[in-house]
């Protein structure tokens, strides 16, 4: 078994707050561990270093059982509170407080780490009282020394949380940034040869059924507008990323005839959810390029979103060639807008958000699984 993985997911998760949380209790553990020994063993040097007596072996011995033991419990009084406050707490405050650039979720954690500080230091000191037959309350209550370290400690421990946010927020505002640079990237390599395919598609129809060409150029405009709007955005409504999908698949209708049929179906509930803008677009454009028009007949597309115990569902449902279809050679774009997709719900949502494809007898199922939330 590979424990750096659980370990690592422990580490960048440790001052998140999760409803659900995929890392295992002994990874959360060693982490809590990893913190709190070395900040114990500087906090012993530092004590040495102001009384003098850092070079006595025997002080060293005597208290740095005690000294790693207040850590540790004060590490795990931290992790007991933050798990207790994610059981108390709805999942959409739980939710709204992991999110980083939330001002909200700095003093959460920070009043977390102050408490875990206050109540494993007092449960500690009471512990090896009671176990050693030493008056560890007592001598801390005796000693300004000690209390002037505590206290400090406790400034350290908030003042740390606090950068620690402030990098989160950078992090995380930076990573948005370059996963919506990345899509916009996507985007510019795949609208190129779409508008070029419809320009000439206009063209010959101009000839032939002009009627028909209008239709194609109106609708095509209507999707250029909207498209280069949702651009500008980073989130968007299902009811705006739905009228983009049937402007394009109007198009391709308009070009493909009778080979395309198309059904999108969205509760009233649904449209009004907000998500990342061109999100479901890709899906569509896999369908349809993938699946449908490489196939003799053509076939169709059905797109359906509903809400449910507090997910939005978005499905694509296809009868193409399905998973197993060879690629074109034009098509290797389209290879990255469905990592795109796991990225940016991984980014945005963590383990609340999935994409997942099913193989069906004809085609595939593209299901896409996010919270529900509404626009404000």
């Amino acid at each position: 078994m590979n424990i750096r993985s659980p370990f690592q997911l422990a580490w960048r998760s440790f001052w998140t707050l999760k409803k659900q949380r995929q890392e295992p209790l002994w990874a959360q553990l060693a982490v809590g561990a990893a913190l709190a020994l070395p900040i114990g063993f500087c906090m012993m040097l530092i004590n040495g270093l102001l009384t003098g007596r850092v070079s006595d072996p025997g002080w060293w011995r005597a208290s740095l059982v005690f000294n790693l033991f207040i850590c540790l419990t004060v590490a795990y009084s931290m992790l007991a509170i933050t798990r207790a406050v994610e059981k108390l707490l709805p999942a959409a405050t739980i939710e709204q407080l992991a999110k980083a650039a939330d001002w909200r979720a700095a003093l959460v954690i920070n009043a977390i780490a102050v408490g875990g500080v206050v109540c494993g230091a007092a449960f500690s000191l009471s512990l090896y009282s009671r176990f050693s037959g030493w008056d560890a309350w007592g001598s801390f209550m005796s000693h300004s020394v000690a209390q002037t370290e505590f206290l400090a400690f406790v400034m350290v421990v908030a003042t740390a949380n606090w950068f620690w946010w402030r990098l989160r927020v950078r992090q995380d505002t930076l990573l948005h940034q370059a996963m919506e640079a990345q899509l916009r990237l996507l985007q510019a390599q795949i609208e190129p040869h779409f508008l070029f395919n419809t320009l000439a598609n206009v063209q010959s129809l101009l000839e032939r059924d002009t009627p028909r060409a209008r239709l194609m150029l109106e609708t095509f405009t209507d999707y250029l507008r909207a498209s280069l709007g949702q651009l500008r955005h980073t989130d968007s409504t299902l009811a705006a990323e739905l009228a983009m999908v049937r402007d394009y698949l109007t198009l391709l209708q308009i070009r493909m005839e009778d080979r395309l049929r198309f059904e999108i179906d969205a509760s009233d509930e649904a449209l009004a959810a907000t998500l990342p803008t061109l999100l479901l677009q890709p899906l569509v454009e896999n369908a349809i390029e993938h699946g449908l028009e490489p196939k003799i007949e053509g076939g169709r597309v059905h797109v359906r979103a509903r809400v449910a115990d507090g997910q939005l569902t978005i499905c694509v449902d296809d009868d193409g060639l399905g998973l197993d279809a060879p690629r074109r050679q034009r098509q290797r774009a389209g290879g990255m807008a469905l990592p795109n997709i796991r990225e940016r719900l991984r980014t945005r949502y963590g383990a609340e958000a999935s994409l997942t494809l099913t193989p069906q007898a004809a085609g595939v199922l593209a299901s896409l699984s996010l919270p529900y939330r509404r626009q404000a």
